[in-house]
């Protein structure tokens, strides 16, 4: 029966901190097109550059990435959410997570660069791009014609 009981709670325990590592860094992205739906894409953009603290001064960074983003975001339409499309690791602390956000007009790329140096997770780096297409080829390996 002891042995048992060890059993069940190493498996108890193992999974928790599986769960901490895998799901944690998903919590950004997920605040960040909550925000962006309900509150708009400016503070969408001052959420994430308060995740890291090394971001917060950076406010030429921080209205590049609005105005960009806004003019964009202004000829696609209405937003109707996100989907993660790939995740890709380098160890338990550096992640790059790839999301779909979707619009009326066309969809874009979100690529979200998280960093946990401790404890807890922060954005390393946000780029988005409206040339989904290239992503998909690039992913296949299909060089783009000569132009």
């Amino acid at each position: 029966m002891g042995k048992y009981l060890f059993f069940i709670a190493f498996v108890f325990f193992a999974r928790t901190g599986k769960s901490q590592d895998t799901t944690s860094y998903l919590a950004i992205p997920d605040k960040f097109f909550s925000i962006m739906e309900s509150k708009g894409n400016d503070t969408a953009i001052d959420y994430i550059f308060k995740t890291n603290k090394y971001l917060r001064t950076q406010l030429a960074g921080n209205l590049k990435i609005k105005n960009e983003l806004n003019k964009i975001v202004k000829l696609l339409g209405k937003f109707y959410g996100s989907e993660l499309i790939e995740e890709t690791k380098a160890g338990n602390n550096y992640v790059r997570l790839y999301y779909l956000a979707k619009y009326d007009r066309q969809p874009l790329l979100f690529i979200f660069t998280m960093y946990r140096p401790d404890k807890k997770w922060r954005i390393q780096q946000l780029r988005f791009s409206e040339k989904v297409g290239d992503y998909l080829d690039e992913k296949r390996g299909i060089n783009k014609p000569a132009q």
